[in-house]
């Protein structure tokens, strides 16, 4: 793929690492001219210093033929324009951090593929390894009201189980089952094995119910 990356602090230096690791071609549009001149000399990149949001620069970086663009600059009114001018090049994957949780609702109004709030995430997850010691948080989304979570099924009474009998709360839902290397698509018919590794999305007014339950 190739994929722009707007704004490369410590998070955008470290995805740029891995994707680059993965054969990616990767871009990185830098506004601080020292930041970038040290980018360049550290980086398996094309660094590019400029503004994200003129349209030049974009043009620069390579826009037109972009798979995906990050968007990672640490202001948020600069984060939502220059989410506005890539949709105009109809790049088909745009992923934005959001500074201000607050905020969020602003990124979602422009039907980005993702925005997503590192604060929220944070909090999310060091609130659930404080709280609920028998279930692991993987991101919150949905400004708090939700998470996804990982929990491995130890309850021997839903072993040989439907999904759709084990009493799972009405906001929760089972996702994914890791089993033996293998990954499960599942479905209310899915038979549940004591031991598998469940993904959840549930309202998080209900997760420590789901927790409660599988766990046993």
């Amino acid at each position: 793929m190739y994929i722009i990356i707007i704004g490369c602090g410590g998070t955008g230096v470290a995805l740029a690492k891995h994707l680059a690791s993965e054969d990616h071609e990767i871009v990185i549009v830098e506004k601080d001219e020292e930041r970038a001149k040290s980018l360049a000399e550290s980086m398996d990149a094309l660094v590019i210093h400029g503004d994200g949001s003129n349209t030049e620069i974009l043009k620069d970086a390579g826009i037109d033929k972009a798979d995906a663009v990050v968007i990672l600059t640490r202001d948020d009114n600069t984060n939502l324009t220059i989410c506005q001018i890539v949709k105009k090049f109809n790049v088909r994957r745009i992923v934005a951090r959001v500074n201000d949780p607050s905020k969020q609702d602003l990124y979602i109004g422009l039907e980005i593929t993702a925005a997503i709030s590192p604060i929220a995430a944070i909090v999310s997850y060091f609130k659930n390894a404080i709280t609920q010691e028998r279930g692991r948080s993987l991101v919150s989304i949905g400004k708090g009201k939700a998470e996804i979570m990982e929990i491995r099924l130890t309850n021997e009474k839903l072993d040989a189980r439907k999904i759709k009998d084990i009493g799972l709360p009405s906001d929760a839902t089972i996702g994914l089952i890791s089993r033996g290397g293998e990954v499960i698509i599942a479905s209310p018919e899915t038979i549940l094995r004591k031991g598998d590794l469940l993904t959840i999305i549930s309202k998080t007014e209900v997760s420590k119910d789901v927790i409660t339950l599988l766990k046993g």
